[in-house]
């Protein structure tokens, strides 16, 4: 389903932090949103999640707004992996996944065989199936965001919004994290937006990008087109340049490493 974002305009008490933003997110993409610490990045999640209320615009999701939503219909349309992942109670793994199909399951009620298998395969998928019968607040940062994704691909919504999903990831499960994500948008024509640090990232594995500066959109659009030294460097406000290694493959990378 498309994310249209129109004249977005939203805060902290009287502090704005967006101002006038409009976007659209196409179906089955992976669209990367890239910028610098306090750049409102995740300010723009949570307007979109419904989490927080803005002061101006308006934001739909196939032509519903989110506004008029009750709280349990955005979870059916949208779910989230967020930056924080500590739980104030002591459930195992599969209990965390078992959360993401809450919006499938009738007040007072428990997860049904059938939803414990899918959110069992769904870990396995992921590669945490060893990890199932862990307490969730005992393992480490790296495993709690696959533990987290898998809890969102459990909720099975049509958007899905990783918030800096790769923060506590080493080098190849960061990769894996990406990858698992081009493909099940691929296969199931999910809308992802994803925040992330490393524009590498986004070059390899986003179809579109979404480039913040101050509250404010520099480019949207393709990634491949957009991704340049120019625009790199007009959000990073450092020298920043994208080479061609000598397999082919684009990088991005600092021009002077002591900035």
């Amino acid at each position: 389903m498309p994310v249209r974002v129109e004249g977005l305009t939203a805060g902290y008490g009287n502090s704005t932090v967006l101002h006038d933003i409009s976007v659209e997110i196409g179906s089955g993409r992976i669209c990367a949103l890239i910028g610098r610490n306090g750049s409102g990045k995740t300010t723009l999640m949570r307007c979109i999640n419904g989490i927080l209320k803005p002061s101006k615009g308006n934001i739909s999701v196939s032509g519903r707004e989110i506004s008029q939503m009750k709280r349990e219909a955005i979870a059916r349309l949208i779910s989230l992996v967020p930056q924080g992942n500590y739980s104030p109670f002591q459930f195992s793994c599969l209990e965390m996944v078992l959360m993401g199909g809450a919006s499938r399951i009738k007040p007072w009620s428990a997860p049904c065989a059938k939803e414990k298998r899918r959110a069992a395969e769904i870990c396995r998928e992921v590669g945490v199936a060893d990890l199932v019968d862990r307490p969730f607040n005992c393992l480490s940062g790296g495993q709690k965001q696959l533990i987290m994704l898998a809890r969102a691909l459990h909720q099975d919504s049509p958007v899905m919004l990783l918030d800096e999903p790769n923060a506590h990831l080493d080098f190849p499960n960061q990769h894996r994290m990406m990858a698992l994500m081009r493909r099940f948008v691929k296969e199931r024509g999910v809308t992802a937006l994803i925040t992330l640090h490393d524009p590498n990232l986004a070059l390899q594995y986003s179809d579109d990008v979404v480039m913040l500066k101050e509250g404010t959109v520099v480019a949207a659009g393709p990634t491949a087109v957009l991704l340049d030294d120019v625009h790199l460097q007009q959000v990073f406000g450092s020298e920043i340049r994208v080479d061609r290694t000598v397999s082919g493959t684009h990088v991005v990378v600092p021009c002077n490493p002591a900035f």
